[in-house]
């Protein structure tokens, strides 16, 4: 088992990249809970309505963060820590490091310590920290581009130099967290599963692995 998290800027091909990513685990035999930030629980499903909403409005930075957080606490709770207790293999879609990224470092005006973001969204989880987190990066006008196909929530609405803040500020949340890892996003699609598999393939079971990749400890390009 294992807790692993894909984040990144809006458009950065988190969502088709987990698909793909729990197939391929199922694939090898294992047990997958796919779930997203905010959601996948009655509670995140409802704050996500309210927080992505344009009908909300303007949100002050620290009511974001303390709503995107009682929204992690309650995924942590009742989704990620049972499946984890149950053996199951869990990829999310965003984590603690959005709150910081989003409503802190993207947002300076907002005063909001990162460091107390950092203390207060990792203290959410608790014990239940992501194992693995793939920062998926690209550039802000290339993630905008991917966004056209699809209406803008209330966050993605925000101004392009807002955009750009959110890239760097995973780029530098990456760079402090122990967990973090940056993966090129602008790549092919195929491309980047490629790179997330090999990654990931580090955590598989040596049982599973195929022997090329059992007989080197796991690394080298995924099957």
């Amino acid at each position: 088992m294992s807790y692993v998290v894909l984040d990144g800027p809006d458009g950065c091909g988190k969502t088709a990249q987990a698909r793909e990513l729990c197939a391929w685990l199922r694939e090898r035999g294992l047990q997958v809970l796919h779930v997203r930030e905010p959601g996948s629980t009655p509670v995140g499903e409802a704050l996500r309505q309210l927080l992505l909403s344009p009908r909300t409005g303007h949100l002050q930075p620290i009511t974001e963060a303390l709503l995107f957080s009682a929204a992690r606490a309650e995924l942590v709770a009742n989704a990620v820590a049972p499946a984890l207790a149950n053996g199951q293999w869990v990829v999310a879609e965003r984590c603690y490091l959005s709150t910081v990224v989003y409503q802190g470092l993207a947002l300076p005006e907002a005063r909001l310590e990162v460091d107390w973001l950092f203390d207060l969204t990792r203290r959410v989880h608790g014990p239940c920290l992501p194992e693995r987190i793939f920062v998926l990066d690209v550039p802000a006008a290339v993630a905008r581009a991917r966004r056209q196909a699809r209406s803008d929530d209330r966050i993605e609405q925000r101004p392009p130099e807002y955009h750009e803040r959110v890239r760097q500020g995973f780029l530098a949340a990456a760079a402090r967290e122990v967990r973090a890892s940056v993966v090129d996003a602008g790549w092919p699609f195929a491309t980047v599963q490629a790179n997330l598999r090999a990654r990931l393939a580090e955590l598989l079971p040596r049982e599973i692995l195929p022997p090329d990749r059992a007989a080197r400890g796991g690394g080298g390009a995924p099957s």
